[in-house]
């Protein structure tokens, strides 16, 4: 891990002018340039912008999204930008994170249907140990996401949490908005919710 480039906290803009959300990034980029960098989301929101903020209060809440793999590390100005706030040595990792898999070319939007899936990243040289879904439930994939697609998926949970239609919001129709859609509902909610949450989709 880069320690120097890890710990660092950001602050987003949610989409629809819902507020803004806050961040922690991780890099790992010395193992993978790849696939080598993470971030955090947290469950806190604030409705305006502040002129100062706290870190012991941000890190104070939960992590709601993550470890989230990035394309790219958030730029700090320009379009999407995030604001840069602070950096911590207090990190909440500090070796790569597991991830779930699935050997399979298609996933369909309900992942417990799909058999093959396994928890990475694990010995290639033998096969896989796949296990049923719901036990890798809660594990990220290894999707690379552009930190403007956080800040979508964050809204898109912070919606969900508060009752709200995503599909109000969001064109479910378009490829991006559902394939965001279908993996956060498929990893931070439970079956039951998934397929509620499915019924938003277009027929």
């Amino acid at each position: 891990m880069i320690t120097t480039n890890s710990g660092k906290i950001y602050r987003f803009v949610l989409d629809h002018g819902l507020g803004y959300g806050f961040a922690e990034v991780y890099d790992f980029t010395d193992d993978s340039m790849f696939d080598g960098r993470y971030v955090f989301a947290y469950d806190r929101i604030d409705a305006e912008a502040q002129k100062e903020y706290s870190i012991t209060e941000i890190r104070s809440n939960l992590i709601a999204l993550g470890p989230i793999t990035l394309y790219k590390f958030p730029n700090v100005r320009g379009v999407g930008a995030w604001k840069y706030l602070f950096r911590t040595d207090d990190f909440l990792i500090t070796e790569r994170p597991s991830y779930k898999y699935l050997q399979a070319a298609t996933r369909g939007n309900n992942w417990t249907e799909s058999p093959w899936w396994y928890k990475a990243p694990c010995d290639m040289k033998k096969l896989p140990d796949y296990v049923d879904y719901e036990k890798l439930r809660h594990l990220e994939t290894r999707i690379l996401n552009g930190h403007p697609g956080v800040a979508t998926k964050f809204t898109m949970k912070y919606l969900l949490d508060c009752g709200k239609k995503v599909s109000d919001f969001y064109d479910l129709s378009q490829l991006a908005a559902k394939n965001m859609f279908v993996q956060l509902i498929n990893t931070y909610y439970p079956l039951g919710k998934t397929i509620e949450f499915l019924e938003q989709l277009p027929r």
